[in-house]
């Protein structure tokens, strides 16, 4: 049975839309025993194809298609004689699949030109374990056998010959397409491209009669090939876009009128095409029935494949070793510097154990391990650990990473307190490794090494984003350049992308791609397929525009092929030998630095240490700020040892004030943060643990727990040390660890090993540890309906439960940023905004947030601004830099200049001083719309008008250096308008959003304040503090809009940037609204809204309900809009009363002990402002008392989170209020 030895996928990227899915599929369909994959010039999907095909009981052979230099593979120039001609190897051999990965990496690293190539030098020193397939009828040597005097062919067969010996094969194909296809794919209409058809299968059929020859008189054997490229035959349209895509060509040429009208198409000749629709997958029988002549081709095949013995290496690992600085530039044997090894981490635990850990944390360890010595269980601890390590063979590993932490440290460079599972080290701690103490935390080394497991733990590293590569270079000057590299990804076509690609190679208008683009769902996940099913009008157009059917078939045909390649954000491998020996490398397009050609888990898989380099903004903010306030008020903060017990931190996250902090930013995360009232680092943690899909719904028994209004109750007493910390609920999967110790008298490693069973839902092994439960439990006296009751709970909670040692390491980050901001909060804030200033939509955030702070954000000043945000005694003075459209160069020009110059006295100074040939005329039109001239005219229309004439003048006199220089700025003041034209308000506020992020000098809403007065409205800032679900009417202005796909109902829903003078928020629109109002919802409309506020489960949502334009509107309008509030609001109260009363028969008696406030309001003169007004009065009596309100026959049960303290006082400013009838106080 024939066996297909020549197959590209879309791992040959831009080239074939074969998938190796697709492909080892087709093959067992089709009961192959074997199957090659041949990508071009790469091993991209090497391991997966190999892993894929032993899986589905493949013989895989893994080969490439390589392009063989004319010349030397140095030579990179044009010219007749400086080509490239493809062949094929196939591994045979381990020694063979070395080899090919030195061939595939020498073709980037050395002889990248167009394409990777290789050339005879390489052949010759690394063909020994590979099988050879030469001639295809587009190589040099298939050109050279045709040739009359064939002496240069047998010369070339020689050189083959001699090393590959009957590893040697000729490869012979037919492409040739009946006169049907030819019709039916227009072949007959292009005479070039049926020039190119008829040619190809007349030149293969040349081939196979001389091959044959050869082959009598040779002994190389020929073999039959189809080079595959794609699955089926109706797939050869979308091979022609994918192709045209990398090309960059179009399908067809369009010839325009004048007026820009289409009049005639026609065919593009210099498209990227195959000759033939041939090159799809063929079966076996066909393959044998087109190649009938030449069975001995077929057989050569499955002989070829039977040759093949090669298992891909899992087990072997390249770790790199460490070699302590006492045996550098010694003699030493691997067992002898394996012991050394071991013995510099004893000894730097052991230096770390007298620094680290002082009398305080000491006194810390003791309060978790009371009546022990905690110096004795610190060393226990280490001795447990390094045991492990030291019999896994972990030292080197945990020594690498400490060398390149260690060096970060002393340079200055800010690093992670710790990330994943190694917190749970105190290995890790002593080492710096990690900076959290893992006895205090109660965190497992289990969790990080499992003695129960041989697989190597992971120890990702948070890096200062700005300084990252400093470490990335000194691991490479470390362990040699040609042991380190980054990891390659592949980006694949998205939904939006493959129609924008396909629209393009088949010039289409863009306007009309765009359209279809654009009712495509902003889904990451969507595919074409859904987006039909779920948009009516795409599918409208689909079915009534045949040209938007095409775009979309071609697309829906393409969609999820590889793209690109790219790479990985943070991982980096290094090795103990060079790359090249082990696995296939490129090159990165901006650098010389090495890339895998394997994917992270593929290379993962195949024995190469990772390790990722995250660069965490964060980090760098934090050195930000320390730095600022360092330098201003000559004060270091030593944040990585921080008390962690400081009161303004807590303050300030109890008020709920966290938005800028590292995990807590979220609107959800500032309501949990006030309910809670947090009062210790634990709960931070906790909070990081909780708030996630999952465990999210336990966080009201959290906070009701532990306010004392829930009981707290454990399954089993010896439960109740492991879960009191989080108030007898489940938080983290070490506490299943403790529990499966505690109860069933598993090791914490059987623990861990219990957990991930649970968490990945195992049958057979949930089975296994079901029972294994059961029988410890049954030893401790705990009967099997409760143990299995307890398992039956944990296990629930393992899908969801959050690895505590990322938790306190992340909790730690974010109590660091709250200090800084509860302590130096006008430096925070301008550290934020620098480490965000290419985002200006953060910015704009952080910039609100300052606002609520009270703390300025100053103009940008041409005079005063730098290059980052900077804290002042006024406020923070706005970057430079963060103008969009602002680079790093034109900034450095302006402070250099203001630093040698002086400051500038006012525009034709500026002018005059700066380097036109740096700083151009859109650039200073940038800079006087952002404001920065603001300070020398009240007028930015008039300052644009004057610099057009001031620049061309500079640009005049700057060139020729004449006096004229002089003459035109110092003589001449600069000409201002008698009356300046002011600025039309609307336009100078949404340049200014559009070039800082933010209306910074007004809000175009403060045009409308006499409309707004009239109807009621509140605020966006009042909408994010709503205490409970309510209605609002709220005027704003749309900043941003983005349409996305609800995974609950599949329909289109809009979300809302709005923002008014007070705050910034999102607004959801659903579906039917858009349907109706979708016309209004754009950038920059000034709107009114009926709101719905719902508060469920700690988030907030805020959804529009009805929509008017504030331009336009009539009062009659506004007041039926104002009537519906108030008849909206009226049935929610009435619904809320309800829902209360039900709900307070389930309070507690504790609760019932407190008296409660009932008040009773005049419902005709009830209105938003006495909502306000009442809200701030209760606010100023903080207290324990429940609140009960009465409008008419609505009873209102006011959250427990408002409680006030009812006195004289108070009673008597609630009787003095026109809108009460009546207040009480009742036990």
């Amino acid at each position: 049975m024939w066996v297909s030895l020549t197959n590209h996928s879309g791992y040959s990227v831009l080239s074939s839309t074969a998938t190796i899915e697709d492909l080892v599929q087709f093959a067992v369909q089709e009961k192959m025993h074997a199957l090659a994959l041949t990508d071009t010039c790469n091993l991209f999907g090497a391991i997966d194809f190999y892993k894929e095909c032993k899986k589905k009981g493949i013989k895989p052979l893994i080969g490439m298609e390589v392009m063989i230099a004319s010349t030397s593979r140095f030579d990179k120039k044009r010219g007749p004689e400086v080509f490239a001609t493809p062949c094929y190897f196939i591994v045979k051999n381990h020694q063979g699949y070395q080899n090919l990965c030195a061939l595939s990496s020498a073709g980037y690293i050395e002889g990248f030109y167009y394409t990777p190539r290789i050339d005879k030098e390489l052949i010759q020193k690394h063909h020994e374990g590979l099988i050879c397939i030469i001639g295809s009828y587009s190589s040099y040597l298939a050109d050279l056998a045709l040739k009359e005097d064939d002496t240069l062919f047998y010369q070339e067969l020689d050189w083959f010959t001699s090393l590959f010996k009957e590893d040697l094969y000729l490869q012979v194909e037919r492409h040739r397409m009946d006169s049907r296809d030819l019709v039916s794919l227009g072949f007959d209409k292009e005479q070039w491209l049926l020039q190119l058809h008829n040619e190809m299968a007349d030149k293969q059929e040349s081939l196979i009669r001389k091959y044959k020859e050869v082959q009598k008189k040779t002994g190389v054997r020929i073999v039959a090939t189809n080079n595959v490229q794609f699955m089926q035959k109706k797939d050869y349209k979308a091979q022609e876009i994918l192709m045209n895509i990398q090309s960059a060509e179009t399908i067809e040429i369009l010839e325009r009128d004048a007026s820009g009208v289409v009049r005639r198409r026609y065919p593009n000749p210099k498209r990227r095409v195959l000759p033939s629709a041939e090159y799809y997958f063929k079966t076996p029988e066909q393959m044998q029935t087109l190649f009938s002549d030449l069975p001995d081709a077929i057989q050569a095949t499955c002989d070829l494949a039977e040759s093949v013995e090669m298992a891909i290496d899992f087990d072997t690992r390249y770790y790199p070793v460490f070699v302590p600085k006492e045996l550098e530039g010694t003699e030493y044997t691997d067992a002898e510097r394996a012991k050394a090894a071991e013995l510099y981490l004893a000894n730097l635990c052991q230096k770390g154990v007298q620094n680290r850990y002082t009398p305080e944390r000491l006194a810390e360890v003791q309060k978790v391990y009371p009546g022990q010595d905690p110096m004795k269980v610190v060393n226990e601890r280490l001795n447990y650990e390094l045991s492990i390590i030291t019999s896994k063979g972990m030292c080197d590993y945990l020594l690498i990473v400490y060398d390149f932490i260690h060096w970060a440290k002393n340079q200055g460079i800010p690093m992670g307190p710790g990330r994943g599972s190694g917190a749970g080290s105190i290995i890790l701690y002593l080492t710096g490794i990690t900076d959290i103490e893992p006895l205090r935390f109660h965190l497992f080394f289990e969790r990080f090494i499992n003695p129960e497991r041989l697989s190597y733990p992971d120890i990702d590293v948070d890096i200062c984003m700005d300084r990252r590569q400093e470490v990335i270079d000194y691991t490479i000057q470390k362990y040699g350049k040609d042991r380190v590299a980054q990891i390659i990804t592949f980006g694949t076509m998205k939904a939006k992308m493959a129609v924008k690609d396909v629209g393009r190679v088949l010039s289409v208008a863009l306007s009309k791609v765009n359209l279809i683009a654009k009712l495509i769902p902003d889904d990451l996940q969507i595919t074409l397929k859904k987006a039909l099913e779920l948009e009516p009008q795409l599918r409208e157009l689909c079915e009534n525009d045949p040209e938007v059917g095409k775009i979309l078939e071609m697309a829906q045909a393409l969609e999820g092929s590889i793209r690109n390649t790219g790479i990985h954000a943070a991982g980096m491998i290094i090795s103990a030998k060079p790359l090249v020996e082990a696995i296939p490398v490129c090159i990165a397009k901006d650098s010389d630095m090495l890339v895998t050609q394997y994917a992270m888990k593929p290379v993962e898989a195949v024995g190469m240490l990772k390790i990722d380099f995250l660069g965490l903004k964060t980090l760098t903010s934090i050195q930000k700020a320390c730095d600022s306030v360092r330098a201003i008020h000559n004060v270091h903060i030593d944040w990585v040892n921080l008390p962690l017990n400081d009161k303004a931190t807590f303050d300030l996250l109890n008020q709920g004030k966290t938005s800028g902090i590292f995990q807590l930013e979220s609107q959800g995360m500032q309501d949990l943060a006030r309910q809670l009232h947090i009062d210790k680092f634990e709960e931070i943690i906790a909070v990081g643990a909780l708030y996630r899909p999952g465990p999210m719904e336990m966080i009201p028994s959290f906070i009701q727990r532990k306010h004392g209004k829930e009981a707290i109750e454990f399954d089993h007493p010896a439960m109740a040390n492991i879960l009191q910390e989080t108030y007898g609920i489940m938080v983290y999967q070490e506490q299943v660890m403790q529990i499966a110790s505690k109860l069933a008298g598993y090791s914490l490693g059987e623990g861990d090993v219990l957990r991930r069973a649970m968490g990945k839902k195992d049958a057979q092994e949930m089975a296994r540890q079901r029972d294994k439960f059961r029988a410890g439990a049954l030893k401790n006296a705990i009967p099997e309906a409760q143990s299995m009751g307890i398992f039956d709970k944990v296990e629930k909670f393992a899908s969801y439960g959050f690895n505590k040692s990322h938790a306190a390491a992340y909790g730690f980050l974010s109590y660091v940023t709250a200090y800084l901001k509860a302590n130096y909060p006008g430096h925070w804030m301008a550290a934020l905004m620098t480490c965000d200033m290419a985002d200006i939509s953060k910015v704009a955030k952080h910039s609100a947030e300052c606002k609520t702070m009270g703390i300025s954000v100053l103009s940008p000043s041409i005079n005063e601004s730098e290059q980052y945000f900077t804290p002042t005694s006024e406020g923070i003075r706005f970057a430079l830099g963060g103008i969009k459209g602002i680079g790093e160069g034109v900034v450095q020009t302006i402070i250099e200049t203001r630093r040698a110059e002086g400051k500038f006295k006012n525009l034709a100074d500026f002018v005059q001083k700066i380097d036109v040939k740096k700083i151009g005329k859109k650039t200073i039109e940038t800079l006087i719309e952002a404001g920065c001239f603001d300070q020398f005219s009240t007028s930015r229309r008039a300052l644009l008008g004057q610099m057009g004439d001031l620049f061309d003048a500079s640009v005049r006199v700057q060139k020729e250096k004449t006096k004229g220089y002089i003459s035109f700025f110092n003589d001449e003041e600069e000409k201002v308008a008698a009356v300046e034209e002011q600025d039309p308000p609307l336009e100078r506020l949404f340049k200014e959003r559009e070039l800082l992020g933010f209306y910074l000098t007004g809000h175009p809403l403060q045009l409308y304040q006499e409309m707004i007065s009239k109807i009621d409205a509140c605020t966006v800032d009042h909408l994010l503090h709503v205490e409970q679900s309510d209605v609002f009417i709220v005027p704003f202005v749309v900043e941003d809009m983005e349409f996305r796909l609800s995974q609950k109902t599949q329909k289109k829903f809009a979300v809302l940037k709005a923002s008014d003078q007070t705050a910034t928020m999102e607004l959801l629109a659903w579906s039917d609204l858009i349907d109706s109002k979708g016309h209004l919802l754009k950038e920059n409309a000034l709107l009114i809204a009926l709101v719905d506020v719902e508060k469920k489960l700690n988030e907030q949502r805020v959804m529009l309900k009805e929509l008017f334009p504030f331009e336009g509107s009539d009062p009659l309008e506004i007041l039926q809009l104002k009537d519906k509030y108030r008849s909206s609001q009226k049935m929610f109260l009435q619904k809320r009363a309800q829902q209360e009363s039900r709900g307070s028969a389930m309070k507690t008696k504790d609760e019932k002990l407190e008296p409660t406030l009932k008040i009773g309001l005049k419902e005709a003169l009830m209105g938003h402002q006495a909502v306000i007004s009442l809200k701030k009065i209760f606010n100023s009596h903080p207290g324990k008392s429940p609140i009960q309100i009465e409008i008419g026959p609505s009873i209102l049960r006011i959250d427990a989170s408002l409680g006030v303290k009812i006195s004289s006082e108070l009673l008597q400013i609630l009787e003095n209020l026109n809108y009460v009838e009546k207040v009480s106080k009742e036990s």
